[in-house]
């Protein structure tokens, strides 16, 4: 990380990774230092133009900018971050305004595609409501998690196999899109790790089909980039627990 004064300020709730992991990872590749604001004054940003300015965010995470204007919604934050971390994919020379913008959006398109996997996992254990404890709703969470497992994780694992194997560019280590590290290969990364601590009996056996190895090749290669490597293993890393994936073992199995 460097000692430059930080520019970015990351406002999200404390003590669990959420969404605000995948901002937090993109800033970590790069190297970039930020503050973060993850205490109770988090609430006080939400829905409070009197506090943000315009525009009014929804909810967290929101990313402070160098100019004072605050952004919000982990897909926007990432591709606004992209171009200035180095996270956009290859450029190449002469690249016109079209294939610029077509770039940018196919792997806008892969983070976003990551972020639903993400939502639905989170909704296996709120299949009903947010606002209703998972005691409230276990029947509903264990028929939400059983057609997850069941159908919704190797989909997912389908499509970003076939994205992967179909970018040539990429060769065998895993990259979405391109040769170099993007927002997306990060928050695949991300929603990786977090399917595998939700559910470890279910991925234990999707890792031991060769169809679905690229994923877990991209995951691994990611988790040994340098700043990553060293971001994964310090204190700064907030453990999965009790936010979007949680481990019920009741939740969890082979299929």
């Amino acid at each position: 990380m460097s000692n430059s004064a930080p520019k970015y300020t990351l406002i999200y709730w404390g003590g669990i990774p959420g969404r605000g992991e995948y901002v937090r990872l993109a800033l970590q590749y790069a190297g970039e230092p930020y503050n973060q604001i993850n205490d109770d004054s988090v609430r006080s940003h939400v829905v409070n133009s009197s506090k943000t300015g315009y525009p009014p965010h929804f909810a967290p995470p929101m990313l402070k900018l160098p100019s004072g204007q605050i952004i919000s919604q982990t897909g926007n934050i990432l591709s606004y971050l992209a171009p200035k971390l180095g996270l956009e994919g290859d450029i190449p020379e002469g690249e016109d305004e079209e294939a610029t913008a077509v770039r940018k959006a196919i792997i806008n398109q892969f983070v976003l595609t990551a972020l639903d996997l993400n939502l639905e996992a989170h909704d296996t254990h709120h299949p009903i409501a947010k606002m209703l404890y998972y005691e409230d709703q276990k029947p509903e969470s264990k028929r939400r998690a059983e057609e997850f497992r069941r159908d919704r994780i190797p989909k997912f694992l389908a499509y970003f196999s076939q994205a992967i194997e179909g970018n040539l560019q990429g060769g065998v280590d895993g990259y979405l899109y391109g040769k170099k590290t993007t927002t997306a290969d990060l928050a695949l990364f991300h929603v990786i790790c977090g399917i595998e601590y939700a559910f470890p009996k279910r991925t234990a056996v999707l890792k031991k089909e060769k169809k679905y190895e690229l994923v877990w090749k991209l995951k691994d290669r990611v988790a040994k980039e340098p700043r990553i490597a060293s971001y994964l293993a310090s204190d700064e890393r907030v453990p999965f627990g009790m936010g979007i994936f949680r481990h019920y073992p009741e939740l969890d199995g082979e299929d």
